[in-house]
């Protein structure tokens, strides 16, 4: 679900004859709401069926909801999902995304 949801961040479909074409704001809320989704299903999977790469999943997916919030100019929020990913990164031993988190908050430092 976590891919699925930032597929549809990174989507530009192309436009349909007589159908409306879906607005980069629709296509966020969508993102954010399947990684909302893998979360929620996620946090209900318990040991020994939570493993590593669900944990890695949930960091991941949080990380993505930071990428959604920035992409709609919510920079708070954005701050806030990045701190919340790199803690749970390093709670998992996720170097890749810690490192990534760090990054995005950075260059949130940038923008304020």
């Amino acid at each position: 679900m976590n891919n699925l949801s930032i597929s549809l961040a990174q989507q530009d479909p192309p436009q349909v004859a007589g159908q409306p074409r879906a607005s980069r704001s629709a296509l966020i809320a969508n993102a954010r709401a399947w990684a909302i989704k893998a979360m929620a299903i996620a946090a209900k999977i318990q040991p020994p069926e939570r493993n590593e790469e669900c944990d890695v999943g949930c960091a991941v997916a949080t990380h993505n909801l930071g990428e959604f919030a920035e992409m709609d100019g919510d920079l708070a929020e954005a701050r806030r999902r990045y701190e919340e990913a790199k803690e749970l990164a390093q709670a998992v031993g996720f170097p890749e995304g810690v490192a990534n988190a760090a990054a995005a908050l950075q260059r949130l430092g940038s923008k304020t």
